[in-house]
């Protein structure tokens, strides 16, 4: 959705040269997964083969009612830091636990503590998410295994927590493993990190114009003040590289039916597949045609004549 939409607002733009003036850069981002794709861009040279750009826009398809859009300025998405934890232990026959060190029950005690970070160190009016989100660890009923892997992944929105709550991560990992006595100590390797994800609030006051005069306001159309992005994005790199303000706005996907028989239901949080659910499937339209406008109404706020 997100290639398709940008490749259907380029052919418009080409269509209607006569009616704008200026450079249009259309940059289709790689590897955003990783957090790692904007700035590998930049690294490889991009303005170097393009111009610098005065603003730098984009947008994202998200589990909201196909047809909404929403803007909204300042914080749009957390900071997100993720690693790869290994546990060492000692391996051996699960009839001899004393004879080893169980990675496992470390993993588990360690899974268990680091929610404790969001539950009992985090201020209520602040916000965090630590999630262990893949564990693997021996392939044998009755072997205890030498190691367990883990994955984890932390969102923060705020400088001063993400430094706290990283801190508290390394502090649990080590401890549990003291606690396990573990052979050698953990490995905590970052594997990737998203900065945070401002708006202009300049840039963003001038699309909440536009947006409104083009599309229709409201809960299933265009909203001001849209909830943030839940996820993160390397998106601003784009931006924050060469010192340009950017706005990054959100749209909808999911079938309008199937969202108005959940929100009648109140199932919405049940039945709605979210990013990243294998489920998730975003319908074509109005999808595509809100994606393309927003391209499009965005990029002739600057470039209209």
């Amino acid at each position: 959705m997100h290639i398709i939409s940008l490749l259907a607002a380029t052919e418009l733009f080409i269509k209607a040269r006569d009616h704008w003036s200026g450079t249009l850069i259309v940059c289709f981002q790689p590897a955003k997964e990783k957090g790692a794709g904007a700035q590998a861009m930049v690294d490889d040279g991009l303005y170097l083969k393009v111009p610098v750009p005065d603003v730098v826009l984009g947008g994202h398809v998200m589990a909201f009612r196909s047809g909404f859009i929403g803007t909204k300025r300042g914080l749009m998405a957390s900071a997100a830091d993720s690693f790869q934890l290994t546990l060492h232990g000692r391996g051996g026959h699960a009839s001899m636990p004393h004879r080893s060190r169980d990675p496992i029950l470390t993993a588990a005690h360690t899974i268990t503590r680091l929610q404790t970070i969001v539950a009992r160190e985090t201020d209520p009016a602040d916000s965090a998410v630590v999630t262990v989100a893949a564990i693997h660890a021996g392939d044998a009923e009755n072997v205890i295994p030498a190691h367990a892997d883990l994955k984890l992944n932390v969102r923060t929105w705020t400088p001063q927590t993400r430094k706290r709550v990283l801190t508290s991560v390394r502090r649990i990992v080590d401890t549990e493993a003291l606690a396990g006595e573990a052979p050698k100590p953990p490995e905590l390797v970052p594997t990737s990190s998203f900065p945070f994800l401002v708006n202009d609030d300049e840039v963003t006051a001038k699309l909440e114009v536009s947006f409104a005069a083009h599309f229709q306001s409201g809960s299933h159309g265009y909203d001001s003040n849209s909830r943030g992005l839940g996820g993160s994005e390397d998106f601003g790199v784009l931006a924050t590289a060469v010192n340009r303000p950017s706005s990054y706005w959100l749209f909808g996907g999911t079938d309008p039916g199937l969202w108005d028989m959940a929100e009648a239901e109140g199932t919405l949080e049940e039945i709605i597949p979210i990013n990243h659910s294998p489920y998730f499937a975003p319908v074509i339209q109005p999808t595509l045609r809100v994606a393309m406008d927003a391209y499009a109404v965005a990029a002739l706020t600057w470039l209209i004549k």
